[in-house]
């Protein structure tokens, strides 16, 4: 089913445009110094030669091959469209990868939104969480485990049978999301409480979740090693095998962040050798915090126009941090001469 595709791509696959970009986009992640902000040139167009089918997230999380062809219909729309970022693929099961592993139960959306799947969380509450972290760290064969590792072995094999796929494509690690992230997904809203009620079984979550986090990553670099010490996060790169996810966090004060977000991100940034933290909503409150933490070499910021990007402007690309981010008008406002232009991206 796949070859007629994949066949397609490798023929359309140009290596001196593929190692140009690529580069390009090295010297931006290693902080080199641009005349504006980073913009690359594209790719000449490369129309397919065959017609791709639309897959629904729903059909691809239940089959193999229609996850495949899902992802590599990405790279293959980035060739068509004559796009400036990097190709990749994953295996996409959304935000209750993790979660998975603890038991919770799946949330599948309705067909018609063609929208990523995500979890219900644990019922009973705090007894539950003491439950949980009463136990050994979960088994990697359960969840969506199988289905992951069973992917990394048909996407490495995939490499092999077609070198510039396997060469110019890269692996995007499964959604992770966060630490906290996934304490809201386990424990549901009532881990907002539980932040002032217990939160000594807060730390002792977070705590259990990033030993998780590091032992089922440290088995997905294994089963895929990295080509490289970068990570591409939705064809952007920045230095570092990781992107952590920080969505919740916009929910908490700077002080919460302080305490049960900051730390635990920083942990598996040491851990995994750097890489970047991505959120959506408002983060301006807490930012000038969560760019403290060693290893971390870019933010990736979703909605510009719901932040004081003066503010995030200051705390990361003049601080040496790269920034991902759409432009908006209350960003192209600002005069940039005056700040690191050259570590901005502006999708």
């Amino acid at each position: 089913m796949l070859d007629r595709y994949l066949d397609d791509l490798e023929k359309r696959l140009d290596p001196e445009q593929e190692l140009a970009l690529e580069q390009d986009w090295f010297r931006f992640a290693d902080g080199h110094q641009t005349d504006g902000p980073f913009s690359p040139p594209g790719r000449q167009p490369a129309p397919p030669t065959c017609d791709w089918p639309d897959i629904n997230i729903n059909d691809a999380i239940k089959d193999d091959d229609l996850m495949l062809l899902s992802q590599f219909k990405l790279c293959s729309d980035h060739l068509a469209s004559g796009s400036n970022l990097l190709m990749a693929v994953r295996t996409n099961y959304g935000v209750g990868i993790i979660p998975s592993f603890f038991g919770v139960e799946p949330f599948i959306m309705p067909y018609h939104m063609n929208c990523l799947p995500n979890v219900r969380p644990l019922t009973g509450g705090s007894e539950t969480i003491k439950e949980l972290i009463s136990k050994p760290l979960p088994s990697l064969d359960q969840g969506y485990g199988p289905q992951i590792m069973r992917l990394a072995d048909r996407i490495q094999e995939i490499r092999r049978r077609y070198p510039k796929i396997g060469r110019f494509i890269r692996i995007d690690h499964p959604d992770g999301q966060g630490p906290f992230d996934i304490v809201e997904l386990l424990w549901g809203s009532d881990a907002f409480y539980a932040l002032y009620d217990d939160g000594e079984l807060v730390h002792a979550l977070l705590d259990h979740i990033c030993r998780f986090y590091i032992a089922f990553f440290d088995h997905w670099f294994q089963e895929m090693p990295p080509a490289d010490t970068y990570h591409a996060y939705f064809g952007r790169l920045h230095r570092g095998l990781i992107t952590i996810r920080d969505d919740s966090a916009m929910n908490l004060s700077p002080a919460l962040c302080r305490e049960f977000v900051h730390p635990y991100d920083a942990r598996l940034l040491e851990h995994f050798g750097g890489g970047a933290i991505h959120f959506c909503g408002r983060g301006d409150h807490y930012i000038a915090d969560m760019v403290l933490a060693k290893g971390l070499s870019a933010i990736d910021l979703s909605q510009p126009h719901l932040n004081d990007m003066r503010q995030i402007i200051s705390q990361t690309i003049d601080r040496g941090v790269n920034l991902h981010t759409a432009g908006s008008d209350n960003l192209l406002k600002i005069d940039l001469s005056a700040h690191a232009r050259h570590r901005l991206s502006l999708r």
